[in-house]
């Protein structure tokens, strides 16, 4: 009936020469001039930051595969609420969108009744070379093993093109948040001027800090999230309460606070037998984002999303 991984597996990650103030938390290397916001056209100007999407995801009606992504907004409409509204989107229960947003065209993007709107767009690669990849943004710095990556914009590069970029980017923040499994362990080959190198085997990735700006940069799953893999089966149309059905199907699951995946796979059974929607004490359903959460506050419990995988 389904499939689920362990939470925090052993992970290897190893360093080789670290910076005393890299792991006080100071600046990773030093900082490029930041690059002014660009008008793309259409009313729109391009926010600094990329939003990495590590896993699958749709918003609204709208697919989005693993990559980074560019947003650019209307001029009353700040990037980073752009990026925050993108990971709302992706949480909604359905296709439906909150308050008065619907999808557009001519770019690609969302817009409300106020007027205010942003696109989304592939982000181009950092540099000429195929192993170069978008570039990776830090809203907010991280600890991967031993090491402190300050929040900033990275130039990220691999050493082959079997690593895909997006799966560069996964591995990263499955490290540094662990907003999932990194596949296989990695270590930290070296930590300094040039950057910092994950290496597994002969593979490798790096990241250089470019930029300082952090605007209209994000990911989903968020810092705090942890997605299980690799998929729940639900074998029939599963209906809680009058408004809210889980139709037989493939779905992701996403844990958060202290919430783990052991716990949500062993309950979620549980959960959806309740057809009459009186869910066992502390669970209580959030319909609008698919949510089974152990509080008013919501402040743990895991989600539902339909399964984009293969």
């Amino acid at each position: 009936m389904k499939r689920a991984v362990s939470r925090h597996p052993a992970v290897s990650v190893l360093v080789a020469a670290v910076c005393a103030s890299a792991l006080a938390g100071a600046p990773a290397v030093a900082l490029a001039q930041d690059i002014a916001p660009a008008p793309e056209g259409n009313g729109l100007t391009k926010c600094p930051g990329s939003y990495q999407v590590l896993d699958a995801a749709r918003a609204g009606t709208m697919s989005l595969p693993a990559r980074a992504y560019t947003l650019a907004t209307t001029i009353d409409l700040d990037c980073s609420e752009a990026a925050r509204l993108l990971t709302e989107f992706q949480r909604n229960w359905g296709t439906k969108l909150p308050l008065t947003w619907k999808p557009v065209s001519g770019p690609v993007g969302f817009s409300n009744s106020a007027g205010q709107r942003f696109s989304v767009s592939r982000a181009p690669a950092a540099g000429p070379s195929r192993l170069a990849c978008p570039y990776l943004t830090l809203v907010q710095g991280a600890q991967a093993g031993p090491v402190y990556v300050g929040a900033g914009r990275y130039r990220l590069s691999r050493s082959s093109t079997s690593l895909g970029c997006a799966a560069a980017a996964r591995n990263f923040f499955a490290l540094a948040y662990h907003t999932g499994d990194p596949d296989g362990s990695w270590r930290v080959e070296s930590f300094g001027t040039p950057g910092v190198r994950f290496v597994r085997g002969s593979t490798s990735f790096t990241l250089r800090r470019a930029f300082s700006t952090t605007s209209g940069g994000g990911t989903y799953p968020a810092r705090g999230e942890y997605r299980c893999g690799p998929f729940f089966t639900v074998q029939n149309n599963d209906p809680i309460g009058k408004r809210f059905t889980v139709k037989k199907g493939r779905y992701s699951i996403t844990t958060f606070g202290s919430t783990d995946c052991a716990e949500a796979v062993k309950i979620l059974p549980t959960l959806l037998g309740m057809r009459s929607g009186a869910l066992p004490s502390p669970w209580r359903l959030r319909a609008a984002t698919g949510s089974f959460v152990r509080s008013a506050a919501g402040s743990s419990g895991f989600r539902l999303s339909p399964y984009l995988g293969q």
